[in-house]
């Protein structure tokens, strides 16, 4: 999350960093305060839904884990390139069997 707002009826703040966690319901309440700080010009969220797996949570930038070893684990992989990387020139078009090439 990024920016600064309030969830709920009740309008509890939230802010960057922070996780939200809402029990069922038939509807979710999201507003953005109308000022921003400068670094988060917008209130930018990530809405997930499902069934509760009731296991911890620990989360830091793009890293969602379940300890915070395991979160030190993956940024230590991330820093260390074992995570894959994306390609800095776009390819249009999947061709052959989502290689990118050309279809024969």
């Amino acid at each position: 999350m990024a920016g600064r707002g309030s969830v709920g009826s009740d309008r509890r703040p939230v802010h960057t960093g922070q996780t939200a966690v809402f029990g069922e319901g038939g509807s979710l309440t999201v507003r953005a305060d109308e000022s921003q700080d400068s670094n988060a010009p917008d209130l930018e969220i990530i809405l997930l839904g499902g069934r509760p797996i009731r296991e911890p949570m620990a989360h830091y930038g793009p890293f969602v884990m379940n300890s915070k070893h395991e979160l030190q684990q993956a940024f230590d992989d991330f820093q260390a390139g074992r995570l894959g990387t994306i390609p800095t020139t776009a390819r249009t078009g999947l061709g052959h069997r989502g290689t990118g090439e050309a279809d024969d």
